[in-house]
């Protein structure tokens, strides 16, 4: 078999599994793709100095179709709430574009180091079941732009949808837990698209990135990804139900955590 069909079929399979993990432990994006994607990346010829920003622009580029699927469902379940949407998605689009553009100035070494720091604080937050008290004030105010911008900047840095930065800014100010995961999954796209464009615009001009890529995007990865994730993550949703997501939650977390470790020291 061509090797380019090979790959085609193992980032198939790398989407199968992170659908099953989102729909199985509501985590998966960034967190799966963007590590995957600093081992695969090399392989497929990337240099090493641009190694980050594709895993991070190829993730940002497959989370908007996985997204789509992700919006419509809360959306659906009445979850979305769509007054602190228009209050939310101005700045978090703007700061999914800043991310892009901030990613660009850094090299492959610092956003190793940002990534690894935030997947090791999300694997403890997992571990440890640590939710913010809600001690704000209701988030209605557009004064909740340059909050938007900031988790807007800081997904696009990391690779992710941003509900691991959404959700936790939402229960702070005092939205209920189904509200504020419906509404930061339907916050994922505006983000994710914003992100991507700035992925690809900033990374249209080098050279010595290999074929088969937009910009920092390798839009054959892209696309195997998001076809794999969309067909199981209603499987994902349904073991949810059957398999002890507790037990199973705390060793991806620990898995997360010895993953970010390794990136951190191969980085050194």
């Amino acid at each position: 078999m061509d090797t380019y069909w090979l790959w085609m079929l193992a980032f198939v399979a790398l989407g199968l599994f992170n659908g099953v993990l989102a729909g199985l432990l509501g985590i998966g994006g960034g967190m799966v793709i963007v590590p995957a994607m600093i081992w695969l990346a090399p392989k497929l010829g990337v240099p090493s100095d641009y190694v980050m920003h594709v895993a991070l622009g190829t993730s940002m580029a497959t989370i908007c179709f996985i997204a789509i699927s992700s919006a419509r469902s809360h959306y659906k379940r009445g979850s979305v709430s769509v007054p602190l949407l228009k209050v939310l998605i101005p700045g978090i689009a703007i700061g999914g574009l800043l991310g892009a553009v901030i990613a660009k100035v850094m090299n492959t070494e610092w956003l190793a180091w940002i990534f690894s720091v935030f997947a090791m604080l999300v694997g403890i937050k997992m571990l440890t079941g640590l939710t913010p008290q809600a001690k704000g004030d209701k988030a209605v105010s557009h004064q909740r732009i340059p909050a938007g911008i900031v988790m807007g900047a800081i997904s696009s840095l990391v690779g992710i949808g941003g509900g691991s930065v959404v959700v936790p800014y939402l229960l702070y100010h005092k939205e209920k837990l189904v509200t504020s995961i419906g509404t930061a999954a339907a916050c994922g796209l505006p983000l994710a698209i914003m992100a991507t464009v700035g992925y690809i615009v900033t990374g249209w001009q080098i050279d010595e990135l290999p074929a088969h890529h937009l910009g920092y995007v390798y839009w054959p990865a892209m696309i195997a990804i998001a076809l794999g994730s969309v067909i199981t993550a209603p499987f994902g949703a349904y073991l949810a139900h059957k398999l002890p997501t507790k037990v199973i939650k705390r060793i991806f977390a620990v898995l997360l955590i010895v993953v970010a470790v390794k990136i951190i020291i191969e980085h050194l």
